[in-house]
């Protein structure tokens, strides 16, 4: 896309969006939040997953996520980072990554994380397109700050190590983790773990056999070929005393006792909704403190808080 083309896109989404908030009421969306005890916060950040932007642009699903980044930005607390765990658009297209932007051009938090989803990498699949595709995710991430020519890529926020996972073939539901991933994906945990902090793993598709994905959808519900060699990476370094909070989405489930996952000491699985088709704009508020970690289920759209809240222990080393 041109940079003259996507100045002028720019401008009209914004126009577009603008009305909609002013006579929509969008902007009335979602409530004020904060977190449990902003004096002792080291980390703060937003979770939501499977955005599924439209390339057109006054569709539906693009108005609701106006209404979620509208709860989203009611934090009273400026969050360090907004974490999108892939399937950004529906078909990877340039179009509805510049809405993507659009929509998250008042998004306070200091830094956007976004992972590429299976969406993302596969595009409208009636071709072979992934490198365009992988090209028009590195634009976006660009656009927000994030320099990176690869799926995969990690970035230190207030001494935490965020490490983001994908896919570098177009693989219709699962992953392609290539060897040379895995390798870098086993080195930065050796970097994070000098750090003494916790690390996040991001990544779209949830570990084989975790988080009710034998029941809600066998194999294609997972990363996939290498999704054992992923999980013995992070075994070994969790095992090793490194905290390891490994972010996925993918299968459209709400919140439930298998959204959250302990399978060995120190690794935590955290299987997220979608915020476009699971309730009303569903995610996670992430605070981290010096002994622990607080997951807390908000819907952002009501501005309610969800039943589950999950905390996890830190015990480093």
């Amino acid at each position: 896309m041109s940079t003259v083309f996507s100045r002028i896109l720019s401008l009209f989404l914004s126009f577009v969006f603008s009305v909609a908030g002013t006579f929509g009421g969008v902007q009335n969306f979602g409530k004020p939040y904060a977190p449990e005890s902003a004096d002792d916060l080291s980390l703060y950040a937003v979770v939501v997953s499977d955005l599924h932007v439209n390339n057109t642009i006054t569709h539906a699903r693009n108005f609701k996520l106006m209404k979620l980044f509208s709860g989203v930005g009611k934090s009273e607390v400026q969050p360090d980072a907004l974490i999108m765990p892939g399937d950004l658009t529906e078909r990877a297209q340039m179009r509805e990554y510049a809405i993507l932007s659009t929509l998250l051009r008042d998004t306070p938090a200091k830094q956007i994380l976004p992972a590429m989803g299976n969406h993302d990498a596969r595009g409208v699949m009636t071709k072979s397109d992934y490198p365009q595709n992988l090209q028009n995710y590195c634009d976006f991430c660009s656009s927000i700050g994030v320099q990176t020519d690869k799926p995969y890529w990690s970035t230190v926020i207030n001494g935490y190590t965020f490490i983001v996972l994908g896919s570098e073939d177009e693989v219709k539901d699962c992953a392609y983790i290539s060897p040379s991933q895995l390798l870098w994906l086993y080195l930065t945990l050796a970097e994070a773990r000098e750090s003494g902090n916790p690390a996040f793993v991001i990544c779209h598709q949830p570990l084989a056999h975790t988080n009710n994905v034998d029941k809600s959808w066998p194999v294609a519900g997972t990363i996939g070929e290498q999704s054992d060699a992923v999980e013995s990476i992070l075994r070994r370094y969790a095992e090793g005393g490194l905290p390891i909070v490994y972010f996925s989405g993918h299968l459209h489930d709400e919140f439930s006792t298998y959204s959250f996952e302990n399978p060995v000491r120190n690794l935590y699985l955290v299987n997220l909704p979608s915020a476009q088709y699971n309730g009303n704009g569903d995610g996670l508020v992430l605070e981290a403190y010096a002994d622990r970690i607080l997951l807390r289920t908000r819907s952002f759209i009501t501005g309610e808080w969800l039943a589950d809240t999950y905390e996890i222990p830190l015990i480093v080393g």
